[in-house]
């Protein structure tokens, strides 16, 4: 956060470690809930006899909730402050993940997902926040534990929901032990605070962004609608991924737990995704040859699983992992192609949520082509077209120039300073919010 936060807490080294540890155990706890039900789903399928437009709900209700409650990150924090409203955030993912594992009907089981996802999004706005406000000057060391952490977050469920399920001979255990990561970031979050480690923002900090004057809509800058088709689409592949891809696998005479493995092959592309994708945008480093390529990889890695699912599976693996370089590259983009602070708190929020729509619909329309065809070609086929569009408008989002050029005839631009503590920083300041 550029603006100084009230600093009435404790520093030191020690707290410095507990503070880094909420940053992982929280930013681990944003993606299980999406990530683990795709080892399971053939089973929760089962279960609940879902039909495929049910199953295909269930994988888009990540997407979905994203796009509704990140707007409601911002209101809650200004008015419940950073204390509690991580603490609800951890609250609503650990009984959402938890209590679902328990239900015996579809519908509770879905209203619990999206508890869990609501505590999600809420966590992927504000972490941000938390990071900037507690290492003002050592800010990429809290942004590499956050990036990492939400990789982990998505690689370890995918990787292990099944084994843990094949353990117990139970698929309700390996969705409900997620719930122990949340736990344990709540309580370390409340030691923190009682350790009077957790920053104070300033109020006027946190409602200066109101104040910044009035300007075009952001949909009218041309980069901007490209920037917000080209995260979109990539958010498809990746909630795709997360609810179908094993399932995929499965199909074509994988087991469950190498299946969850190609997963984890393909969220572990995340980690090192995090730390490069950024370096090629923010550095002009051939940026539109880099987000094409990702989208030839990931053409690349749906053709392989058309035409050869079992044959070479790692392969088609690491290409979706290589074309998932995306999701980094496409957050660097609203930070790169925009000047003005306030235009990118703009861009950043008309960018995510719109983007998220797209994520909610993807896997929903994945799941009703499975219903309508009845196998795999067709859905694969509609990923291949998606990751086509995504090359076509990342080339033109990776383009040079801003946002801030195309919406400069609206009058002077300025009026930064005072939304650097608001959404600026929430919405677009840090890598990793998938």
């Amino acid at each position: 956060m550029t603006s100084s936060p009230a600093h009435s807490n404790r520093m030191g080294r020690g707290l410095d470690v507990l503070a880094l540890a909420c940053i992982i155990l929280i930013a681990c706890s944003l993606r299980p809930a999406a990530s683990s039900l795709g080892p399971v789903l053939s089973e929760v399928q089962g279960a609940f006899a879902l039909a495929d437009w049910q199953t295909g709900l269930l994988t888009a209700l990540p997407g979905l909730i994203f796009a509704i409650c990140g707007f409601i990150a911002v209101p809650v924090l200004k008015r419940l402050g950073l204390f509690r409203s991580l603490l609800i955030s951890c609250v609503l993912i650990a009984v959402g993940v938890g209590s679902r594992a328990l239900v015996e009907s579809w519908v509770s089981f879905a209203g619990l997902t999206v508890v869990a996802l609501a505590g999600m999004s809420i966590g992927n706005v504000i972490l941000p926040v938390f990071v900037k406000a507690r290492f003002p000057t050592r800010t990429s060391l809290g942004a590499t534990a956050f990036t990492v952490s939400l990789g982990l977050g998505s690689m370890l469920p995918a990787f292990l929901t099944a084994p843990i399920a094949g353990h117990f001979d139970n698929w309700r255990a390996g969705l409900g032990v997620w719930a122990l990561v949340p736990v344990c970031a709540l309580v370390t979050w409340i030691v923190l605070k009682l350790a009077r480690s957790v920053p104070s923002l300033d109020p006027s900090v946190q409602d200066t962004h109101e104040a910044a004057p009035p300007r075009r809509h952001i949909f009218t800058s041309s980069k901007a609608r490209y920037m917000a088709m080209f995260f979109g689409l990539q958010s498809v592949n990746a909630y795709v991924q997360f609810g179908w891809l094993p399932q995929v696998y499965r199909d074509a005479g994988l087991d469950p737990i190498l299946a969850g493995l190609m997963l984890t092959i393909v969220t572990l592309g995340g980690i090192p995704g995090g730390f490069l994708a950024p370096q090629i945008v923010m550095r002009s480093i051939l940026p539109r040859f880099f987000l094409v390529s990702f989208s030839v990889s990931a053409v690349g890695g749906y053709l392989g699983l058309l035409l050869m699912p079992a044959a070479m599976p790692l392969l088609w693996a690491i290409l979706l992992g290589y074309g998932g370089f995306a999701f980094p590259a496409a957050l660097a983009l609203i930070t790169g192609r925009t000047h003005d602070v306030a235009i990118t708190a703009r861009t950043s929020a008309f960018v995510q949520s719109s983007g998220y729509v797209l994520a909610a619909i993807g896997p929903l329309v994945v799941g009703g082509l499975l219903g309508f065809s009845g196998g795999w070609t067709v859905p694969l086929w509609f990923m291949v077209g998606v990751s086509t569009l995504m090359g076509v408008t990342g080339f033109l989002a990776a383009s040079p120039g801003t946002v801030d050029d195309e919406l400069a005839p609206a009058g002077a631009r300025g009026g930064s300073a005072g939304i650097r503590g608001g959404s600026a920083d929430v919405r677009g300041g840090m890598p990793g919010q998938k």
